[in-house]
């Protein structure tokens, strides 16, 4: 007894052992399935650090990350990638799926999404019969959807959206018959959706958005079907009769592009959530829909007249878009008294007019309200829900003072006041906004100071009748990136303890009255790329320290949005706020994307241009129109990522530097207006990127430079230096033929040949008189019958002179 006894206890020791950890004693990762993974990591060509736990000498169930193994047999079944998202832009940039995935037979799941990957998907993954899971979201991935995957009759969860696949939907698809999900969106896919869809019995999430099919869409037979997001999809014409066919079973739907009338809905009575963008709508004014919403967004569908009289049979919304609409008229009582659950409302950019009085007794809930754009007027509310986190009323024609008790919004992470008449000032008690993200109040008549204390992420008051020194409480906002001032009617000095805004991106103060010098501490930015201290009084020398902003010694590529850190609603909504994103799965939580109100006005490249959201691109200094004087720092070409610089209408005095020539992501010099004497350096003929070049008004002599960018400028460029000579000014001007001198560097080098092919403007000058004396002569002689007599008798002479054999012939 007490031998059995002793078995029991073993064996039961051993069980619990295998249980804890599987992969220790008996059941280890196979080897062939270990060097299987460790060709795969070889493939995705990744740098040293990421995947550092696959070590040959380690078990790949209990050591390397991403891997899960059978807690029975030790074959992997799991190859998630999907924590090193972060890294693939850096490290994961060329890698592709390797053929030794497929050596893995036992594999349930494989996520590799965000991770970089190029080239084509494997075929070979349709002989991975255990597979349940395949997402490939958000590569690079390029080929066609292999036909091979539909081998793969356990998978239930498909994604390969947001890559670049071309070619057809594989018709076979019909035979993934387990299949629940499927994600194909944002790639190149042509064709039509296969008809044998509909054998997806199981299927309740399609997504199709962002390709190029065309065709119809049957998909009466999926029963299941919850979630269709159709956008951007080529139907035919009559979508609502017989290209268009939904199961009754639809909850979630998103079309956009199209035309539909109110029959598509006919059956649609579990329809809960419905998006429709840059959409024509033929709905019938008498229509009464089945179905109770919870969210409808009708965005750019170009409703027009008032509000649809079909939302007032609505009484379950808890958000309501119209946006960019053209809806007119006012906003209807009912649509309050009938949805009190409301809790994200937008109504902007349509025409939409009356007063903003706002029963907050129906929408108590409400955490998100737009009305931006429109026609309103009168006075701001005084009451607002309580919760509220997001209002926008700007762009409206309201006027009066800012009612203090909007303060009573301890939630508000965003509000926008911008162009409206508000006049009066700003309440103190904004300085208790603990939350507060983003605060535009900017092109009203605003007038006092900023109160003490107020701290935001973004704060924009430009274009106001503010005063009063620069608010000492501001210095002390660490999270502060974004501050515009500019047009008011500050003055002072500009502390010193701007350096500590450690955050700051963006920095606009111009046009107003401060006086003294430029702080340096402002130049110790390590994050700022706007800089605008111009049409003030400043004055003192320009401080050394310029060429210290780290953030403008880098060049960036183009289309990369500034820092995600700038400001909470740099996210560009393309639907003007409202943005229900999933097409990844069950309907997430819904999200409400703020168009950027980043807005600031840069004179660039001679012009003043007005900015509605920054770019990385977007970088640039402007102290133009101040007092400065002295020498422009020689090491200010280290700024390599500055494109826009003007320092016009100062004292400054000295030679331009030589180093402007290595910024090589200028388009815009201002240096214009001031006291700059000695040669334009040669140098300058490296930025190839210049379009626009004033150097009018200074002591400059000697030739100017014609290599380059140089060539293409006029003489307005140059104007108002009584030294300087060369072409495009008339003083010793004579085009060449070749490049002139160049500085002695390899990259000039590189310069002169494509110069070279450029048509001097004498070459053509002399051919087109050569073309014209030609055909002047020709012309006399063909008019003038004695004239071409007497031509060819003068021809014939000199060709008897010249050869004596034809004397004795008639020519």
């Amino acid at each position: 007894m007490a031998v059995a006894e002793i078995k029991f206890t073993f064996m039961s020791a051993v069980l619990i052992i295998l249980f804890i950890n599987p992969c220790i004693g008996l059941f280890i990762c196979p080897t062939q399935e270990s060097q299987a993974l460790l060709s795969f990591r070889a493939a995705l060509n990744v740098s040293n650090g990421i995947l550092s736990s696959w070590d040959n000498g380690t078990d790949c169930c209990s050591v390397w990350k991403g891997i899960s193994c059978n807690i029975v047999t030790g074959h992997v079944e799991t190859v998630n990638l999907s924590a090193y998202t972060n890294y693939a832009e850096q490290d994961l940039q060329s890698g592709v799926i390797s053929s030794s995935l497929c050596n893995l037979p036992f594999l349930k799941y494989v996520i590799l999404k965000n991770i970089g990957l190029r080239g084509n998907i494997p075929s070979c993954l349709g002989n991975l019969s255990f597979l349940q899971v395949l997402v490939l979201k958000n590569n690079s991935l390029t080929g066609i959807v292999p036909p091979a995957i539909c081998l793969l009759t356990n998978l239930n969860y498909l994604d390969v959206s947001i890559n670049q696949l071309g070619g057809i939907l594989p018709p076979c698809l019909g035979n993934l018959t387990s299949l629940r999900k499927l994600s194909v969106h944002y790639n190149e896919l042509t064709g039509k959706i296969p008809l044998s869809l509909n054998k997806l019995s199981l299927l309740n999430f399609l997504s199709i958005s962002g390709n190029k099919f065309n065709g119809s869409l049957q998909l009466t037979a999926l029963s299941n079907l919850e979630q269709l997001f159709a956008r951007n999809f080529s139907f035919q014409e009559n979508i609502a009769s017989s290209h268009l066919a939904l199961p009754s079973s639809i909850k979630v739907l998103w079309l956009s592009h199209i035309t539909i009338s109110d029959t598509l809905f006919h059956n649609l009575v579990e329809l809960n959530f419905l998006f429709l963008s840059y959409c024509t709508l033929n709905i019938s004014s008498s229509w009464l829909p089945r179905f109770q919403l919870a969210g409808l967004d009708l965005v750019s569908c170009s409703i027009g007249g008032q509000v649809p009289a079909w939302l007032s049979t609505q009484y379950s919304l808890g958000r309501l878009a119209l946006a960019d609409d053209n809806i007119v008229g006012e906003i209807p009582s009912w649509l309050w008294e009938n949805n009190p659950q409301l809790y994200l409302f937008n109504l902007s950019g349509n025409h939409l007019n009356g007063s903003l009085n706002i029963p907050t007794r129906f929408i108590r809930w409400m955490t998100a309200f737009d009305v931006s754009r429109n026609a309103f007027t009168g006075y701001i509310a005084s009451t607002w829900p309580p919760d509220l986190q997001l209002l926008m009323v700007n762009d409206n024609s309201l006027n009066g003072n800012i009612p203090p008790s909007l303060c009573n919004l301890s939630n508000l992470e965003k509000l926008d006041l911008s162009n409206n008449k508000l006049s009066g000032s700003i309440p103190s008690c904004f300085a208790n906004y603990k939350v507060i993200q983003m605060l535009n109040l900017g092109n009203n008549s605003l007038m006092g100071s900023i109160p003490d204390g107020l701290c935001s992420s973004s704060l924009v008051v430009r274009n106001n009748q503010l005063s009063g020194a620069f608010p000492p409480s501001i210095s002390h906002c660490k999270r502060l990136q974004f501050i515009d001032i500019g047009h008011n009617r500050f003055d002072g000095y500009i502390p010193c303890s701007v350096g500590n805004l450690s955050s700051l991106q963006v920095l606009m103060m111009n046009g107003n009255r401060f006086k003294g010098s430029i702080p340096s501490e402002i130049f110790q930015l390590k994050q700022l790329q706007i800089l605008d201290l111009s049409s003030n009084n400043l004055s003192g020398f320009l401080p050394h320290s310029i060429a210290s902003l780290r953030a403008l010694s880098i060049a960036r590529e183009d289309g990369h949005m500034l820092s995600a850190q700038l400001n909470p609603f740099h996210e560009i909504s393309k639907y003007n706020g409202i943005r229900a994103y999933s097409e990844f799965g069950s309907i997430p939580t819904i999200v409400y994307e703020v168009p950027s109100h980043d807005e600031l006005d840069l004179v660039v490249k001679g012009l003043q241009w007005h900015y509605s959201y920054i770019l990385s691109t977007l970088t640039g200094i402007d102290l133009s129109s101040n007092h400065l004087s002295g020498k422009i720092p020689l090491d200010i070409g280290k700024l390599k990522g500055l494109r826009y610089l003007n320092l016009s209408m100062n004292s400054l005095s000295g030679i331009i530097p030589p180093s402007l020539g290595n910024m090589s992501q200028l388009e815009s010099l201002d240096l214009s207006t001031n006291r700059l004497s000695g040669k334009i350096p040669a140098e300058i003929q490296l930025v190839t990127s210049l379009e626009v070049l004033n150097l009018s008004y200074n002591n400059l002599s000697g030739s100017i430079p014609l290599g380059g960018q140089m060539i293409t400028f006029d003489n307005t460029t140059y104007s108002g230096n009584p030294y300087l000579e060369g072409c495009p000014l008339p003083k010793n001007c004579t085009w060449p033929m070749f490049a002139p001198p160049q500085p002695s560097t390899n990259d000039i080098k590189d310069r002169k040949e494509d110069y070279r092919e450029q048509i001097p403007w004498y070459v053509i000058g002399v051919g087109s008189s050569h073309v014209v004396g030609y055909c002047s002569v020709f012309l006399l002689l063909a008019v003038r019958k004695g004239w071409r007599k007497s031509y060819f008798m003068w021809v014939d002479t000199i060709l008897k002179l010249l050869f004596p054999c034809m004397r004795n012939k008639r020519l």
